[in-house]
């Protein structure tokens, strides 16, 4: 039996002995890069994707997994366009660890990263296939409570270290699209609880939003697999670039933060930011928050602040701009609370310097709802002619867990003394509130004893935002607010219009979607002087609607609504103004004196162009005029045409400039035009006054500025003491009236050529009748009455005749 025993344990040995050897042959001898052909090949049939391995493979596999992979790339689903591509990779694991449950890497090692990342709006990712076929539709399978409890894989990683990292990314569902590019980073070891020395170098250039610069630093990174918590201490880390909101942004960050990822809390140390930035008119440089200890733990209802100190400093354009704020002390627990008063300065210069100064009193309530009884701002400015005083009182509140302030029993009282305005006293008072996700406001005041009410609210969270709102006002005159300069109650007459060129852009309609409903008992604003004015509106997705529109102007009522579209840079406007001063229209609204009335105007129109010049080409629609008892000006045609005797000997036709001294009174005018191409037509023009009657047909290019319009005028009466003998040669004649030229300079020719013929043959007839009349000893009328007629006498004459 003994022998038996050791002669299996030589057999066992001798196997072992074998294997060994067998095990250490295939390692030396296996060559990886035999089997690159089969992982092209799995790609191309299982994932659709083109895998190129073009450098060599190197590969170990004990006591520890390690590969090097050099100039590799692979391909979109479908597509030969690149999805990633690495020109080296190194990566080692050791494989006994594994066995316990522990994941122990050696190193980590890229450079020359590509890859691209895709989400179409629809969520679905340039990714999706790789997680295998229909990985991210199945539901997670259940697992028991043991199993969902175990201890979570750990990792111990002992370096990385990368260069040349870069992701395209461009995300239609988070509206992303842009690059970000890690230039180097290297770790020491990355391992649960471990703290490691992290140093980078980044930057970004995205699109949307727009992001651009540079990220470098160091800080220690101290990871918590189990909670998804980090820690990062002794950071100094800069940012240089563009943010959304903000350009030329130089800020760098010291001290220590720490996120727990389980409790979504926050907690900082010795935190100081320097900053230096412009927002649009505001460049700040130097500026800094520094927070001696912060700590934001909702699950605990905690929040404690230690020695805030915010200083700013900077200028709006050329003025100067400084803000202080200091808060010494907040702790809250739950409904404990204990603090110490906020304060803090804001200076701005310029030609109306501001110097305010606030304050709010000790802190009470609970971490639900904090308050800061006695907020009080004092704004003092003087300079230049101009002095400004007000006040503003209120408590505010604050909201921790939702992120919310308001300000309750709201006062604002403030006086403006300004040389070129009237003295203004504005008083508010209301409440107001808001957090990330909305606001409303509720106020209520005057402005020069001119009393307004406003209230609304705003859907912040809403993409775009969305305002809700309503206002009214007793009376404002906003000519009050202006220089004088810009506030004047008419228009230049013969304002020069527009420039075509001047671009028309609509899209901040897009900017928000909103309904507004507004009331005015007047209102001024330059010329224009309006009374019980209403205007209800609504913005959405870059359209927006005016259904009503109304207000008395000019004498009479204007009723009409209008839209603008940003999608496709049109606006449409439909009114009907009764009862109006035409001519104080057209002053106001197109600083044009060329018509006198009061009547009817209809109007519907419709355009499209991005700039002026093309809104005026494209306009297209109709208008009406029906006025009474007024004037066309630039010209005296009643006059011009007593003057037919001479101009008729001349057979010469008259050119004038339109003048503004000169006008031809109506009785009734009636017009409608037909608008195409910017170019508005018109041929039922009928024009009547108690000596001509006008006619017309002709064009008026809005578009260029031209007019090219011929009226025809008739006369229709030659009453003595109105030039009757120089009208007599007219009558029942038309007279042709030829209009053309710039708005600016129309010249109206009086085309005598055209009726001298009709003229001789009227003088013909008048002495023939006047050698009959003599014959039959006809006298002439009386002033005032009409002359018999000859062949009325005539036949008067061989009646009595027949009968003696």
């Amino acid at each position: 039996m003994n022998v038996w025993i050791k002669r299996i344990v030589i057999a066992l040995a001798v196997l072992l002995l074998l294997a060994v050897a067998a095990a250490a042959w295939l390692i030396a001898s296996f060559d990886p890069n035999r089997y690159k052909g089969v992982a092209v090949e799995w790609m191309k049939t299982n994932r659709n994707r083109t895998l190129a391995i073009n450098g060599p493979i190197e590969l170990s596999v004990f006591p520890r997994v390690a590969v090097k992979l050099s100039q590799l790339s692979l391909s979109e689903a479908g597509r030969s366009e690149p999805f990633a591509a690495i020109d080296k990779a190194a990566l080692a694991v050791d494989v006994l660890p594994l066995l316990s449950g522990r994941v122990v890497v050696g190193r980590v090692e890229a450079s020359g990263v590509r890859v691209q990342l895709l989400r179409d709006a629809q969520g679905k990712r340039n990714t999706d296939d790789l997680a295998g076929a229909g990985a991210t539709k199945e539901a997670a399978p259940t697992t028991p409570a043991s199993e969902s409890t175990s201890r979570p894989l750990a990792f111990d990683i002992d370096r990385i270290t990368l260069s040349d990292v870069r992701a395209r990314i461009k995300d239609d569902t988070a509206k992303l699209d842009g690059e970000l590019v890690l230039a180097t980073l290297a770790t020491g070891r990355i391992a649960d609880g471990v703290a490691a020395p992290v140093e980078l170098s980044a930057s970004a250039d995205f699109r949307q939003p727009v992001l651009k610069g540079t990220l470098a630093g160091k800080t220690t990174l101290t990871p918590e697999l189990a909670s998804g918590s980090v820690k990062l201490a002794d950071m100094n880390l800069a940012w240089k670039g563009d943010v959304p909101g903000a350009s030329g942004v130089d800020a760098q960050l010291r001290g220590a933060l720490a996120w727990d990822g389980a409790k979504g809390s926050v907690e900082a140390r010795k935190l100081d930011l320097t900053l230096g930035a412009r927002a649009g008119a505001i460049q700040i440089a130097g500026s800094t928050l520094a927070i001696a200890a912060f700590a934001y733990d909702p699950a605990k209802q905690a929040l404690r602040v230690e020695a805030l100190e915010l200083r700013v400093k900077g200028q709006r354009g050329k003025d100067a701009l400084a803000l202080d704020l200091d808060w010494p002390q907040l702790d809250v627990a739950g409904t404990k609370l204990a603090g110490s008063p906020l304060k803090g300065r804001l200076a701005l210069g310029g030609e109306l310097p501001i110097d305010a100064s606030f304050k709010s009193g000790a802190p009470s309530g609970s971490f639900e709802a904090i308050a800061l009884p006695g907020f009080e701002a004092t704004l003092k400015s003087s300079g230049s002619g101009r002095a400004l005083d007000g006040t503003l009182r209120a408590d505010l509140g604050l909201q921790p867990a939702k992120s919310a302030l308001s300000l309750a029993a709201l006062v604002v009282d403030a006086k403006l003394q300004d040389k070129q305005l009237k003295p203004l006293a504005l008083a508010v008072r209301g409440s107001a509130h808001a957090s990330p996700e909305a606001a409303k406001w509720s106020l209520a005041g005057s402005l020069n004893a001119n009393s307004f009410a406003l209230d609304g609210s705003a859907n912040l969270s809403a993409q775009p935002v969305f305002v809700k709102a309503n206002g009214k006002f007793d009376s404002l005159d906003l000519n009050s607010l202006l220089p004088e300069a810009a506030s004047a109650d008419t228009a230049p007459e013969g304002g020069k219009p527009a420039p075509a060129d001047a671009p028309v852009d609509l899209a901040a309609l897009r900017a928000l979607d909103a309904e507004i409903a507004l009331r005015a008992g007047s209102l001024a604003f330059r010329q224009y002087r309006i009374a019980d004015a209403r205007i209800e509106a609504r913005l959405d997705k870059g359209m927006l609607k005016v259904p009503v529109l109304q207000a008395k102007a000019w004498g009479g009522a204007l009723d009409a609504n209008a839209l603008a579209d940003a999608r496709a840079s049109r606006i449409a406007v439909k009114a009907v103004a009764t009862g109006v001063n035409v001519n104080a229209l057209l002053k106001d609204v197109a600083a044009k004196d060329i018509l006198e009335g009061t009547g009817r105007v209809n109007l519907d129109v419709d355009t499209t162009g991005h700039s002026v010049g093309e809104l005026r080409s494209h306009l297209r629609g109709s208008a009406a005029l029906n006025l009474r008892d007024g004037a066309i000006k630039g010209i005296n045609l009643a006059k011009t045409l007593r003057q037919a005797k001479a101009a008729l000997s001349l057979k010469q036709d008259a050119v004038e400039q339109a003048k503004q001294t000169e006008k031809t009174d109506f009785s009734e005018l009636n017009a409608s035009f037909q608008i195409a191409d910017g170019v508005a037509r018109n041929n039922d023009l009928d024009v009547k006054s108690p000596f001509l009657r006008l006619g017309g047909d002709g064009a008026i290019d809005i578009g260029k500025g031209r007019i090219d319009y011929t009226a025809r005028a008739t006369v229709t009466s030659t009453t003595a003491g109105q030039g009757g003998a120089e009208l007599a040669a007219l009558k029942g004649l038309t007279v042709p009236v030829h209009l053309t030229g710039p708005f600016e300079a129309i010249a109206w020719k009086v085309q005598w050529s055209a009726v001298a013929a009709g003229a001789l043959q009227n003088k013909v007839e008048d002495k023939l009748k006047e050698k009959l009349g003599d014959k039959l000893g006809l006298k002439p009328a009386e002033p005032g009455a009409s002359a018999p007629k000859p062949k009325d006498v005539l036949k008067e004459k061989l009646l009595k005749g027949l009968f003696k």
